[in-house]
């Protein structure tokens, strides 16, 4: 894969984060009638795309594997709510949790092992840290975990790292 075409997938999935990360928080009377429906969209949309994206970008990143499974976490977790919202609660959460853990550890070898070809690779850091912190709450949240709380982590989530994939790609577009 060329470095050209790696930026393009890298301007993708930030668009797309950013997308999906607004429609989560900006529409909440919406989100609050079909909570659900909205969070399991956005969470299989983003989920295959990371999943392919990994795979497809698999001989430049030595940390696809971590992708490719919180993708499918994503997915997994997109579908559970599909088909039961109010019984899957408790493990959704958890599985959104997970995620955001493995997103950390993805966020954090992406970062340093970018460090090379992007100028603000070191952002990384800070969207690993943002993630982390979301598991963190969302372990604490667990025993009265509200699907509302876990959509806002996840649109929060979702617009941070797509402004720092953005901001990665730009740096690089425009050092060059």
């Amino acid at each position: 894969m060329t470095e050209k075409k790696f930026l393009s997938l890298i301007v993708t999935e930030g668009v797309l984060l950013l997308s999906l990360g607004l429609v989560v928080l900006v529409l909440p009377k919406i989100i609050s009638v079909s909570f659900g429906f909205m969070l399991c969209l956005s969470f299989l949309v983003y989920g295959g795309y990371k999943a392919i994206n990994a795979f497809l970008s698999r001989n430049f990143s030595m940390h696809y594997i971590l992708d490719i499974i919180s993708g499918v976490l994503l997915m997994l977790a997109g579908v559970m709510l599909y088909f039961a919202p109010a019984f899957n609660v408790l493990i959704i959460i958890s599985l959104i949790g997970l995620y955001f853990l493995l997103g950390s550890l993805s966020s954090s070898a992406f970062a340093f092992l970018s460090r090379n070809i992007l100028y603000l690779w070191y952002l990384g850091f800070v969207d690993s840290l943002v993630k982390f912190v979301f598991a963190l709450i969302s372990v604490i949240i667990l025993p009265s975990a509200a699907l509302w709380l876990a959509g806002i982590l996840a649109g929060i989530s979702f617009i941070v790292s797509g402004v720092i994939m953005l901001n990665m790609y730009i740096s690089k577009r425009y050092a060059s």
